[in-house]
């Protein structure tokens, strides 16, 4: 009878072990959802609490940004969206003004994704902008240490700590930038400036040197060298370097995590801004997507129309920069940087007739700009107006005597006429307008030349060799010639 109700109670034991399985992962679902749902809670506690207190209206200068913010803040309340919306009013709140509101949802954002590097990294720049040193660098410290790639944050923890006068250690997270891509220029002149920073002047400037090798041209290296070698007593060689410096600028290191908050910028002119500082970092195409944005939120102002249209001149793309030019100067014909470029460009493109009306045109509107006064002396001269062209050059002079250009034409134009002492009095007129203008020197290597003057032209040919303005090419050329006349190289 036992092994009888054993053997009928067999067929029942699967369902069992089913209806068990069952139980259990009902259970296992019941804890995940539950967990999923505290975790949910928590999250919506810790947004509530790093929740800033939005701008009045009347303090935000677009009604767009205004409803952006309205969107994120409510997001912030969903179940699935708090994050997302509290990143997007961190973001928003940064860029356009407000960044101690940001800074109250940046401390959340990071507690919420505490691997996430930008987090850190935007709230130390927060910090560092009110000047806040000490907190920002364990943030930047932390943003290196998720991203130890990212060459950006570890710069500025490096200068954050040169600041604060962590020599050390500043040295070694401008070395470890140089560990990972040795050829950063910004990297070598943190270095340098370590060395600076203790006067050890001979280690700073092979710290610069070694840069320089990398990065020939970069501007930053240049101006500290120049300083390095005033002080080890290299006043020639300094003198040399901001000749080669002349009007070129310092860019910042260049920081795509926080270039990329102009994408969510509503203020036009500090988009503008991003924009230069894009474009004298070597990212022109950056530089004419965010003047494109510029000109979406102000359309009616001149002078990003300008901007644009100068960036575009300046790429070739002289089809799609002259309709910018043309409205710009149609915007604000007062401006005589707008007219001036629409002039040279359509010489270039060759549009003579355009051209010509262009220039009258800016010269009725802007009758004191020496560029445009510039630009009618060489048309009269090509005219043959002689007369003309050199007192529309003597105006040029008059309104920018900081400038080389006008003088040099006057030169070429006397020399044309064989009055040739004249033509030497504006080449050295152009020299103390610029001191160190390539052309200017060159034509005088040529006439020394020509008139058997080994020594001047040799003299010449030295400062040319250390202009960045004057090409190899031409500087080879100018040396055969030279070398053919006096048998010698100079």
């Amino acid at each position: 009878m036992r092994s009888g109700r054993a053997a009928r109670s067999q067929p029942g034991a699967p369902a069992s072990r089913w209806k068990l399985a069952l139980v259990c992962g009902l259970l296992v679902v019941g804890c995940g959802g539950a967990a999923g749902l505290w975790h949910a809670h928590v999250q919506r506690a810790t947004v509530a609490a790093h929740l800033p207190s939005l701008p009045e209206e009347a303090s935000l200068n677009s009604v767009a940004l205004a409803e952006r913010l309205r969107a994120a803040a409510t997001r912030t309340g969903g179940l699935l969206t708090a994050t997302e919306g509290l990143g997007e009013l961190a973001t928003l709140l940064h860029v356009n003004g407000f960044p101690a509101a940001a800074l109250v949802a940046y401390e959340g954002l990071q507690q919420l994704e505490p691997t996430n590097p930008q987090w850190p990294h935007r709230r130390a720049h927060v910090l560092a902008g009110f000047g806040q040193l000490e907190e920002a660098i364990p943030l930047w410290r932390r943003a290196s240490e998720l991203a130890p790639d990212y060459a950006p944050a570890r710069l500025r923890l490096g200068d954050a700590l040169l600041k604060s006068n962590q020599l050390a250690e500043a040295d070694r997270a401008y070395r470890e930038v140089l560990r990972r891509t040795p050829s950063n220029p910004y990297a070598s002149l943190g270095v340098a400036r370590v060395h600076v920073a203790r006067a050890e002047w001979s280690a700073a400037r092979d710290a610069l040197e070694q840069g320089r090798r990398a990065q020939p041209d970069f501007v930053g290296t240049l101006i500290l060298l120049a300083t390095v070698e005033e002080r080890l007593g290299n006043d020639e060689a300094a003198r040399t370097l901001r000749a080669e410096i002349a009007m070129r600028e310092f860019s910042d290191v260049p920081d795509p995590w926080l270039e990329a908050l102009l994408d969510d910028c509503y203020d036009a002119y500090r988009v503008s801004v991003g924009a230069a500082v894009a474009t004298y970092s070597g990212a022109p195409e950056r530089a004419v997507q965010l003047l494109e944005r510029a000109l979406a939120l102000a359309p009616n102002d001149g002078s990003y129309e300008r901007q644009m249209g100068k960036l575009l001149f300046q790429l070739s793309r002289l089809a799609e920069a002259r309709p910018h030019l043309e409205r710009a100067s149609r915007l604000s014909p007062g401006d005589s940087a707008a007219w001036s470029l629409l002039v040279d460009l359509l010489e270039k493109a060759g549009d003579a007739a355009a051209m010509r009306q262009a220039l009258q045109n800016g010269l009725r509107h802007c009758p004191d700009s020496a560029a445009l006064r510039y630009a009618n002396g060489r048309q009269l001269a090509r005219a043959g107006q002689v007369g003309a062209a050199i007192g529309e050059l003597r105006n040029a002079q008059r309104l920018k005597p900081d400038e080389a250009r006008p003088f040099v034409e006057l030169a070429l134009l006397f020399f044309q006429q064989d009055r040739i002492e004249e033509g030497l009095a504006e080449l050295r007129g152009a020299l103390v307008a610029e001191p160190d203008h390539p052309l200017a020197m060159s034509i005088l290597a040529r006439h020394s030349i020509e008139t058997g003057d080994a020594a001047q032209a040799r003299h010449w040919i030295g400062r040319l060799r250390r202009q960045h303005r004057f090409s190899r090419e031409d500087l080879a050329a100018l040396t055969a010639v030279y070398q053919q006349a006096f048998g010698q190289v100079p």
